[in-house]
């Protein structure tokens, strides 16, 4: 078509340079390979990750790869006793000595693999920090919920009849360290364990016939 009065000319534009490369060129996969030899597969590797560095690979998410993520804590859901039903925060009666019962715990904890160590404290860092005085263990399981029982035979001692005890019942997903490796003495745990606890008040009274 002819040009209008005063425009440019129409022209072709064929042999004129109107795009640039942006891109180096990238060496044949094949070629590379064939030069390196044996190490090949190592060299495939190289250069599939340079060639596609927006490619990113997804965890798994099976379960025994579960470790490998957010660390849980673990929890006390309830708390029963054969002889009475336990409400927070008490006080509880127990007898001392072989009357005393079984207390019993339901746990949860996501991460399966773990194993569980519940113990109990009575009137812990007052005014020292001692040992439990009753423990039990949950092993790992394929259920996140958990049931264990603790034997209470030695939760109450002569001295805590007809006083008001604090007792602590606490849930951890590592052993917990020995005296003198860690603190607080006997619930210090090794590097990325977690806890969780609840709380009543005791009352300790004589065996019962």
């Amino acid at each position: 078509m002819p040009a209008d009065a005063g425009g440019k000319p129409l022209q072709s534009q064929v042999r004129l340079s109107l795009a640039r490369a942006v891109h180096a060129r990238l060496p044949i996969v094949g070629t590379r390979i064939a030069m390196l030899g044996r190490s090949a597969p190592a060299a495939l590797a190289m250069l599939l990750a340079v060639t596609a560095p927006g490619c990113v690979i997804p965890p798994s998410l099976s379960p025994e790869n579960q470790d490998a993520g957010l660390n849980s804590p673990p929890a006390i859901l309830t708390v029963t006793s054969d002889r009475q039903v336990l409400s927070e925060p008490g006080p509880l009666v127990f007898d001392m000595g072989a009357t005393a019962g079984d207390l019993s715990l339901q746990l949860i904890d996501t991460d399966t693999q773990d194993s569980l160590y519940v113990r109990i404290f009575v009137d812990y860092n007052m005014p020292d920090r001692l040992d439990a005085r009753a423990r039990c263990e949950a092993g790992a399981s394929s259920n996140a919920i958990r049931n264990v029982t603790c034997k209470l035979n030695s939760l109450c001692v002569t001295a805590d009849l007809g006083v008001l005890r604090n007792m602590t019942i606490m849930v951890f997903d590592r052993p917990p360290l020995a005296p003198g490796m860690g603190e607080p003495p006997f619930q210090a745990m090794p590097d990325g364990g977690m806890k969780s606890s609840v709380f009543y008040f005791l009352k300790c009274q004589p065996p019962q016939t």
